[in-house]
């Protein structure tokens, strides 16, 4: 466990993931992340770990259905002896809807807990009674520092230099940068200059959005074309633009973030090269529009404070007679504490550029 490299937030001492490994038991939950991050790593741990019951680990894209409706009749056959089964279920996603339904009854019984993986949002993927057993857990992209750690144990030859413009042009991806890294062990067949373009990527990537960000029109569309010209991918520059449209422009002009998204779903819809334009006209609007990161510091401000427990006050808990004020009952408004007593903001300190709310 402690030779894991990243997500700390799920595997750190005392966090949730790394509590099940040291108990030998789990509920049943997701995994959702991009791949190369660890979930399937973390499901061979989880195997060796459980104590009691049965334990089945498959992936959904090479299983047949038929093998999971036995296993499923045996879980049920094993709740009358007190006994469960475990399934690590790598790409849940790759189950049809109708085929996930089989889980249903074993684990509303008790005797089957899923574990399953998923590169796709479970909420568009996974049918919501089947979700709605089971936890849901984040992965997230592999920070530079830690990608190097994995390069760094299984390479001594590479200088610091080249093992650092792997783990840049990875994007956060392991399994990428340990292919990388195998390809030009195996005789070179990645030159020196082949790594240089890779971190010139990366290279380009922060230049466009740091272009885009200091509102220059000109010089986002030109990093734009560069990163189009080398084949970067199109979706990944749509969602560092609906990244930026909340983090840079938020408040400021709200239509930022319907724009990137909709320009998300065009690149999706047409495809390459016409999509090409649907970025561009992104990009320039971006580029135009009134900037203010407001919503991104409120947020870093508030994770400061919600890494500490706070009741909520009794008058905002799901409980009748709780003394809470509809503010509809109010005109629209009502003065009421919301924030737990022993915690106090304001995390959001509005930008002078921010659309003003209604109460101003």
């Amino acid at each position: 466990m402690d030779e894991m490299v990243g997500q700390r937030h799920l595997l750190g001492v005392g966090k949730p993931l790394r509590r099940y490994l040291e108990k030998g038991w789990c509920p049943s939950f997701v995994i959702y992340g991009p791949p190369g991050v660890g979930k399937t790593t973390y499901l061979n741990l989880l195997e060796k770990s459980l104590k009691a019951g049965e334990v089945f680990h498959a992936s959904a894209s090479t299983t047949s259905v038929v093998e999971m409706r036995k296993l499923i009749s045996r879980a049920l056959q094993m709740c009358r002896y007190g006994k469960r089964i475990y399934l690590l279920l790598d790409e849940i996603h790759s189950l049809r809807r109708n085929d996930q339904r089989i889980f249903l009854e074993p684990i509303e019984k008790g005797c089957l807990v899923l574990v399953a993986t998923t590169t796709e949002p479970p909420s568009r993927y996974i049918i919501p009674p089947l979700l709605s057993r089971m936890r849901v857990y984040r992965f997230f992209k592999l920070p530079v520092e830690d990608i190097l750690k994995i390069l760094r144990k299984e390479s001594e030859d590479l200088d610091e230099e080249t093992l650092l413009s792997i783990a840049v042009a990875s994007d956060g991806d392991a399994r990428k940068a340990l292919s990388t890294l195998e390809e030009i062990k195996r005789g070179g067949a990645i030159e020196e200059k082949e790594v240089f373009s890779l971190k010139e990527h990366y290279d380009l990537i922060s230049a466009f959005i740091k272009s885009i960000r200091g509102s220059d029109p000109d010089a986002a569309i030109y990093y734009l074309a560069r990163l189009l010209e080398l084949g970067e991918d199109p979706r990944f520059i749509a969602r560092r633009l609906v990244i930026l449209a909340s983090e840079d422009i938020g408040l400021a002009d709200p239509n930022a973030l319907v724009m990137a998204v909709s320009g998300a779903q065009a690149v999706e819809m047409v495809g390459m090269p016409e999509a090409e334009i649907n970025l561009s006209h992104v990009t320039l609007y971006l580029s135009l529009a009134p900037k203010s990161n407001s919503a991104y510091m409120a947020l870093k401000r508030a994770k400061k404070v919600a890494s500490k427990p706070a009741k909520v006050p009794h008058h905002l808990r799901n409980i009748p007679e709780s003394g809470y004020k509809y503010p509809h009952d109010f005109g629209g408004w009502v003065s009421q504490r919301y924030l737990p007593n022993d915690i106090e903001g304001p995390f959001y300190f509005p930008n002078e550029r921010d659309k003003k709310s209604w109460r101003e």
